[in-house]
């Protein structure tokens, strides 16, 4: 559903039923917000564990009432669930994205605000949107965008941002990582194998849904332009 398609919905509803659809969409992108937060904690412990199963002083690995005694079992595994986990994240966060959308056009709709075209695109919001929808670090980070800042000022949220894009590398270079250990000490071993291409096709299928998406999202502004 593009945003073409969300004021055509808008304009043909009656009061009534956009609040019942705003509080189920609201509600939605509640619940998408606590999935990704979790998510994203779960890939960081997922680091955190391979480093320490890696480790050349463990020989055992506990978890929960599990012992593994054979730690490169977890080595060979977590490059998959790794993989999982970033899918999961990359879908929620993209969805999230649309359901974003359609929750701050029908607020706008509602609340009778006036509709700005620069503030339709989701890195661009006013102070009402930004209180009224549920918390979010990309919200409250991209308010920045729309404040008129010094030239000390922007020049200092450049140099904060850029860690923050090289984030968007990182799960893809850890993958990368993960996969050449495999490659190099246990592509001999079946669960090797089968661990290191089954994390290379859900690799392959996180970037064939970004572009796709991408090339969307980009097809639907252009028609929205024309």
């Amino acid at each position: 559903m593009n945003r073409q398609e969300v004021l055509k919905f808008i304009q043909e509803n009656q009061n009534e039923k956009l609040l019942d659809f705003y509080d189920k969409t609201y509600q939605k992108l509640n619940d998408l917000n606590r999935s990704i937060d979790k998510l994203t904690l779960y890939l960081i412990l997922t680091v955190f564990v391979y480093f320490i199963a890696s480790g050349a002083s463990v020989s055992s690995f506990q978890v929960g009432p599990v012992t593994i005694s054979d730690v490169s079992i977890i080595i060979k595994i977590l490059p998959v669930l790794f993989g999982y986990l970033l899918l999961d994240l990359v879908i929620k966060s993209l969805h999230k994205g649309e359901v974003f959308t359609v929750v701050k056009l029908i607020f706008l709709a509602i609340y009778k605000q006036d509709i700005n075209h620069k503030e339709l695109e989701n890195d661009r919001n006013n102070l009402f949107t930004r209180i009224i929808l549920p918390f979010s670090y990309t919200v409250e980070l991209s308010k920045f965008s729309t404040q008129k800042l010094s030239v000390i000022g922007g020049c200092l949220g450049v140099l904060l941002l850029l860690p923050l894009l090289s984030l968007m590398v990182l799960p893809f270079y850890f993958e990368y990582y993960m996969l050449q250990e495999i490659y190099r000490h246990y592509y001999s071993n079946t669960l090797g194998k089968i661990a290191f291409y089954l994390s290379i096709w859900i690799m392959l299928y996180v970037i064939y849904y970004l572009i796709t998406t991408m090339m969307a999202n980009y097809k639907d502004r252009k028609v929205e332009l024309t």
